[in-house]
């Protein structure tokens, strides 16, 4: 089987208009003008409208939203990443969406609904935790308080094949919690021998009385941090992740080996 090639990945950190779709969408086309050749663009959770709870349907812009993902995977000829409130069946999800050039879209339902905020009351929970397959990597995608529980996105190893190489987490986490947020990616990648990416967002605007300063930021498997954003600045950053150098180091450092195989 041959190795994939190294996997370039877009981190946006944006500032988030609260409940201002049109607006929020203009401001992450102007932050991608100047974003090259890359695989993957992240965008932070509910990146369309922040993190709304009250009047949802009419303030998600759900097929809307979609579309413009779409359109920006092919104008980028790259993945778009990014979780959107989004009516199924009669039901409320926080999905968080990988949508590819060429139209495929994968998705992820929140499974862990942020228990103080109203997200439960609004929200179902996702059922099963999902591997997204592109470009030959594994990705594990995950929704902000998701961070918070360990076995929900534990990595094993069976029959000769690792479960995720990558866990990428989108959030709206809140400037009060952010040495938990960086504490815990650390901990994920280290544990899980995984590269960790994770976008965050920043204030744009006082409408949203939380405040957000981002970290927006990739770690590798050794818990070193391989790039960071500007604390409050909406910015992005590529970083490229090797394939050949995650193997390399869990194969000199097998600790997966001695993994527990009752996961999930």
């Amino acid at each position: 089987m041959n190795m994939p090639q190294n996997l370039q990945i877009t981190l946006v950190q944006s500032a988030i208009r609260w409940k201002r779709l049109d607006e929020n969408l203009q401001h992450l086309e102007e932050l991608l003008t100047t974003v090259k050749q890359t695989d993957m663009i992240v965008l932070p959770e509910m990146f369309a409208t922040g993190f709304i709870m009250d009047d949802v349907e009419s303030l998600a812009g759900g097929n809307r939203v979609l579309s413009w993902m779409n359109a920006m995977a092919m104008e980028h000829d790259a993945a778009i990443v990014g979780s959107v409130a989004l009516q199924i069946n009669n039901q409320w999800y926080n999905r968080l969406l990988l949508v590819e050039p060429n139209g495929n879209v994968q998705h992820y339902d929140k499974r862990h609904l942020f228990v103080k905020s109203p997200e439960p009351e609004y929200f179902e929970k996702g059922s099963e935790p999902v591997v997204f397959a592109y470009k030959g990597w594994r990705i594990c995608p995950q929704v902000c308080y998701d961070l918070r529980f360990p076995v929900w996105s534990r990595n094993a190893y069976q029959e000769g094949q690792f479960r995720y190489d990558v866990l990428l987490y989108v959030a709206n986490w809140p400037a009060a919690r952010a040495e938990h947020w960086n504490t815990l990616l650390k901990a994920r990648a280290i544990e899980n021998q995984a590269y960790v990416v994770a976008t965050n967002c920043v204030c744009g605007d006082k409408s949203d009385k939380v405040p957000y300063q981002g970290d927006t930021q990739a770690i590798d498997p050794k818990g070193t941090v391989l790039a960071k954003a500007r604390e409050g600045i909406p910015e992005w950053m590529t970083v490229e992740l090797s394939y050949e150098n995650l193997q390399h180091y869990r194969e000199g450092f097998p600790v997966w080996r001695d993994w527990e195989t009752t996961v999930w």
